[in-house]
């Protein structure tokens, strides 16, 4: 196991939007929680508050100094 992957549960994660779900007035990230780690695959288990869902991204910014 790899433990350079593991991050702190429930820290600030950014995601960036795609592409084609933004205009250009929006911002370029999302402001999401961590939950987890997905299993067999190599992406983070992500909160989006708006939405109020969980999904998977890979390509996660964390933000572990607020929680500490």
């Amino acid at each position: 196991m790899n433990y350079l992957t593991l991050r702190i549960f429930d820290c600030l994660a950014y995601i960036l939007v795609d592409s084609q779900e933004k205009n250009k007035l929006m911002f370029k990230s999302k402001k999401c929680i961590f939950i987890g780690l997905t299993r067999g695959v190599k992406s983070f288990r992500l909160w989006d508050p708006k939405k109020r869902s969980p999904f998977n991204s890979k390509d996660v910014i964390f933000d572990e100094e607020s929680i500490l």
